[in-house]
């Protein structure tokens, strides 16, 4: 088992160390079998939410401009106790491993209802914070999604989010994702539809985590303030009936309710705001399902297995300019200053967000840059660092430009 200090504990610690699980041996297609990739509506996510959710709050400053951006997050001890107040853990296993709880006198149908999901379960207590191909360790929240936050909001990049298509690979806790929703939910509804889409591997970690941590956005933001100021408890003694303010600073409970889901949803509507959800390998995973090219390209701590990165530059390349030719994607134009042709790339905007070296597993930034100028198949591209960390284990925001 290998371990490196470079992740952010969602529970107790604000770092902690990545623990990355030894793989048996076996051949490439049986330690990682290709995963469907599957769409879940978000009426599936809504239905799945507790009473109650458990956050803490989240600080990411930007020095550059002498601010600090405030998100909030579902706590991940919430989440286990989401899993045993359903009965998918065993609070009383004393060695901590999580299993499925089945009393003696249901039936078979009643045993099936709640089947366990081994890639994320196994995961909510080990040590062990990814095993590749298994769980990719989307349920904590790393440090390369602050810097990515932390370029957006400083470099301006996009005026607004409206009307914008976006997209987040391997998302986990969607820290830069939940940025550009807050901002979205923050501005004036755009006549053209915004989309948000997140993809994980773990269909578990969409549920327990991403679709949580959007809900808990969208009550931070403006666009909840109607829902907020109209609801009031009926019955005094029962404060989940009420709207309670969220204090970005400060951890807290938000209940859900179905009038608050209901809300949700007016909201995005009202705000012409289309979040969609997609869990499976990267591999399965074809742009074309989700409607086309995007305006701005996220991912973050993905670039960790060298095996992965074709399928995960395929969709880079592939969503900066899915449906457009290349002559629209690359446009040369005559530099007024020095008279040197110059190539403007108007596709889509790529960034990688990633540590210079991941010990243990392989990957790492000069690989990624490698490959990105030797690929094989498909378009080339040019990496540029448009954001860096120097302390510790160093750490890059990264810019693709495909040519």
């Amino acid at each position: 088992m290998f371990k490196f200090d470079f992740a952010i504990d969602d529970i107790d610690e604000e770092f902690s160390s990545l623990s990355v699980e030894p793989e048996p041996s076996k051949s490439p297609q049986e330690a990682h079998p290709t995963v469907p990739s599957r769409e879940h509506p978000i009426e599936e996510f809504l239905d799945a939410l507790p009473t109650l959710i458990s956050y803490s709050p989240l600080s990411i400053p930007v020095p550059s401009k002498d601010l600090t951006v405030h998100l909030v997050r579902r706590d991940l001890f919430d989440a286990r106790f989401q899993l045993i107040a359903e009965g998918t853990v065993d609070p009383e296993d004393a060695d901590g491993h999580l299993t499925q709880i089945k009393e003696e006198d249901e039936d078979e149908e009643e045993k099936e209802r709640k089947p366990m999901d081994p890639s994320i379960l196994e995961y909510l207590d080990a040590p062990s914070d990814l095993l590749p191909g298994v769980y990719e360790g989307g349920l904590k929240t790393w440090e390369c999604s602050l810097d990515l936050v932390e370029y957006l909001e400083s470099s301006d990049s996009f005026k607004s989010y409206s009307g914008n298509r976006v997209i987040e690979l391997g998302c986990g806790t969607a820290i830069p994702s939940l940025y550009v929703l807050l901002k979205a939910l923050s501005e004036p509804p755009s006549p053209t539809e915004t989309h948000i889409h997140l993809q994980d591997y773990n269909a578990s970690v969409l549920e327990l985590v991403t679709f949580p941590n959007a809900l808990l956005t969208w009550y931070l933001s403006p666009a909840s303030l109607s829902f907020r100021t109209s609801t009031t408890p009926t019955d005094p003694s029962n404060p989940t009936e009420s709207a309670p303010t969220i204090d970005p600073t400060e951890a807290g409970e938000l209940p859900i309710t179905p009038a608050l889901k209901s809300a949700f949803l007016a909201s995005l509507k009202d705000h012409n705001i289309v979040l969609r959800f997609f869990s499976g390998a990267w591999e399965s995973f074809s742009l074309s399902s989700s409607g086309g090219a995007y305006n701005l390209l996220l991912t973050s701590e993905t670039i960790y297995r060298q095996e992965a990165l074709p399928s995960l530059m395929r969709l880079l390349d592939e969503g900066s300019g899915l449906g457009l030719g290349l002559d629209e994607m690359v446009e040369a134009k005559l530099s007024l200053d020095d008279g040197e042709r110059e190539r403007e790339r108007v596709g889509g905007m790529c960034l990688v967000a990633a540590k210079v070296l991941y010990f243990g597993v392989g990957g790492g930034i000069s690989d990624f840059v490698d490959m990105v100028k030797r690929r094989e198949e498909g378009r080339r591209g040019e990496v540029s660092t448009v954001l860096e960390r120097t302390a510790g284990i160093g750490r890059k925001v990264l810019r693709v430009d495909w040519e």
